[in-house]
């Protein structure tokens, strides 16, 4: 699936480019002018940087270089907006830029119409490897958000209902984070989740014990309530998603008891659960839950819209847009549409063709590959989602799926077309920069 057609119009870009670029020293003081690329240097990079910054794309001092850094920042700008994505700032980037600068509507200014006023929840995580932690997100994007959920609290391998909170969290970490969130006028809710033991446990064998014993069932709905008081949060997020089937009444219950001691005290009970599409069994996790059930029990629900193709699978789209409707379809037989976040996956895979667990990507890594090898980042239109391949050092075949502003742009008009409460974003960190002004123009963002 070499992308012939795409690569003779980067060859074309580059010989136009080729002819039209001015000297850097002739073009001091003047805007960047015609066409900038890779090797380019002086004060017409300096000011495209700093236009690629106050755009959100270009996250570092701007040095007058153009090197790696500043061609992922023109690729994720032009992929976000259907341009070409060759890294180039010629004449039609030059012109998007000046376009998104005039643009009076940054993202979260609520400008959007008031009947589309949408709740915005971000995952928020630590550090992954190379992928940054939310917290940069939250810092500058806080007020395009209304909650965020950090990912710290693991029910105790035990059972027992008590919690485990992720190492390298430490007490004054969480209250920093609540905190912030709290001057960004953004609720904070304490996400708890089964999954990721050390020790390779079973996250269904732990909360088959939770849940079948009403005392450690008891135990954890205190130690929840508890760690919300002792820690500012303003509720919780239940994303304990792999349970076994049996266990599904069971899981209602703990919700019902859940909200008996919550709800009174003002705390919000959000619930993750994983994506059907139907009612009929299909084997995957979602078959554990009542979605009718938690519809009623919950204050929102998070229907985690994503992973169509993912870590075990082949190669696709993270989301394709009519599998995302057909969800969102299925999910509103159940739950009234007010209470459902839609989830927004911000992150893509790389299959390698030789074998192996996909490489799991930010946008930003992402862009860095493709620049890294050449490859011209394609538009999958029945997906509505960008994709590209490549052939890495040792000959193997790559394909990239992934998110970027574009193939949000088509989820968030599911959105308001079918009046859901809102979006969650799996995770913030890992975005295109490009989908915080889509926001703004899309929503009207609930605090």
């Amino acid at each position: 699936m070499q992308p012939k057609k795409s690569i003779s119009f980067l060859v074309l870009g580059i010989f136009l480019c080729s002819m039209l670029f001015i000297s850097p020293a002739a073009q001091a003081g003047q805007g960047y002018g015609s066409c900038l690329m890779q090797g380019d240097y002086g004060p017409p990079v300096t000011a495209l940087q700093q236009q690629l910054k106050q755009l959100g794309y270009f996250q570092t001092t701007p040095t007058g270089y153009f090197g790696p850094v500043t061609a992922a920042a023109v690729t994720g700008l032009q992929a976000g907006h259907g341009l070409t994505a060759d890294g180039i700032a010629g004449p039609l980037t030059e012109e998007l830029i000046q376009k998104l600068l005039a643009s009076p509507t940054p993202a979260g200014n609520n400008t959007a119409s008031s009947g589309n006023t949408r709740t915005v929840m971000g995952f928020y995580t630590q550090d992954e490897g190379a992928i940054p932690s939310s917290y940069a997100d939250l810092v500058n994007h806080g007020n395009a958000l209304t909650s965020i959920a950090p990912f710290w609290y693991q029910v105790d391998v035990s059972g027992s209902g008590s919690l485990h909170t992720l190492d390298g969290v430490s007490n004054q970490d969480a209250e920093q984070v609540v905190a912030t969130a709290h001057r960004e006028k953004v609720k904070a809710l304490a996400l708890i989740y089964n999954m990721l033991y050390d020790s390779g446990a079973d996250g269904r064998d732990v909360m088959h014990r939770v849940l079948v014993n009403p005392q450690n069932r008891r135990a954890l709905v205190m130690n929840i309530y508890n760690l919300l008081r002792s820690r500012g949060f303003d509720g919780v997020e239940i994303d304990t998603e792999n349970i076994y089937p049996q266990d599904g009444q069971l899981f209602s219950q703990f919700l019902t008891e859940l909200g008996a001691q919550l709800h009174p005290a003002g705390y919000v009970i959000s619930v993750a659960l994983p994506a059907k599409l139907s009612n009929q069994s299909s084997g995957s996790w979602s078959d554990s839950f009542d979605y009718a059930a938690v519809g009623s029990l919950a204050d929102q629900v998070v229907v985690m819209a994503y992973d169509e193709h993912g870590a075990y699978g082949g190669a696709g789209p993270v989301a394709s847009i009519a599998w995302v409707e057909k969800i969102i379809r299925y999910t509103l037989t159940c739950v009234p549409a007010q209470k459902v976040l839609l989830g927004m996956p911000a992150y893509g895979f790389d299959w390698n063709y030789s074998g192996g667990f996909p490489r799991y990507l930010s946008f930003a890594l992402a862009a860095q590959t493709a620049n890294r090898y050449g490859a011209a980042i394609n538009w999958d239109n029945n997906a509505q989602a960008p994709y590209f391949g490549y052939t890495d050092e040792n000959g193997s075949w790559h394909q990239v799926w992934f998110e970027n502003a574009s193939s949000w742009a088509g989820k968030l008009d599911l959105v308001n077309k079918y009046n859901l409460g809102g979006i969650a974003i799996w995770r913030l960190g890992m975005e295109d920069p490009a989908v915080w002004p889509l926001l703004g123009e899309k929503f009207t963002i609930k605090k």
